[in-house]
């Protein structure tokens, strides 16, 4: 299909401990396009984290197919997959993940240092980066001088400085208060609209009207997905 970046065929995820199997998640068929702000939802232990974990290319599926842009990942190994998750994705974690001992610039340098790009552009693209979300001015602060909706806002800049395809977040509002949330929306929201593919595991009923597409995953099962304009008729 035209705009998709990520394809999961007939994916599951069965884990087997002695005799007992415990199956994360059921069969499941999926597509995720470019211009989509897409939220997965569902109560705790349905799954919703081993659905994310398997798009961003984290832990192979136990049958299926995954495709990344037509490519078929789940015939990769681990160092492949490792090379798109630091080239392709983006990632945004409810804690946030900042490393305490380095400012707000040099946590977002951090991903170009590991693709090993000249120091110049590295730093260069990382104050842009900074600046696309508004904390240019605090880039020499370390993690305890920043508020939650910075520190977030800086996970966002670090996740967005390779300019990946794809921006998965997990529970990203989850710390912040109301005006936090929604300042960090918008900013998903708008790479969205810029043509990336962002996909939010949540909770927080407060982001739905942010989102394109609605997936819900109960027990293991990925419901039928719905867009916006659905949910609220």
């Amino acid at each position: 299909m035209q705009g998709t970046i990520i394809s999961l065929k007939g994916v599951n995820k069965i884990y087997k401990t002695g005799d007992t199997t415990i199956t994360a998640l059921d069969k499941t068929d999926l597509e995720l396009r470019k211009g989509e702000l897409t939220l997965i939802m569902g109560p705790s232990g349905s799954g919703k984290t081993t659905l994310l974990s398997i798009i961003g290319c984290v832990i192979y599926p136990t049958e299926g197919e995954v495709y990344f842009l037509d490519r078929k990942v789940t015939d990769l190994n681990e160092n492949e997959l490792a090379a798109i998750r630091l080239d392709q994705i983006g990632f945004v974690f409810q804690q946030f993940n900042l490393l305490e001992p380095l400012n707000a610039l040099e946590n977002v340098m951090q991903p170009m240092v590991l693709q090993q790009l000249p120091k110049t552009e590295v730093r260069t693209r990382a104050k842009q980066a900074l600046e696309k979300v508004g904390l240019l001015d605090r880039m020499e602060n370390l993690p305890k001088k920043l508020s939650g909706g910075q520190k977030q806002r800086v996970a966002i800049a670090r996740a967005l400085v390779t300019n990946p395809p794809i921006v998965l977040c997990d529970e990203p509002t989850a710390s912040l208060d109301a005006k936090s949330a929604t300042v960090i929306m918008e900013e998903l929201k708008e790479l969205a609209k810029e043509g990336k593919a962002v996909i939010i595991v949540t909770h927080d009923l407060r982001l739905r009207k942010f989102a394109d597409r609605i997936i819900y995953v109960e027990e293991g099962k990925v419901s039928n997905t719905i867009s916006n304009e659905e949910e609220y008729k």
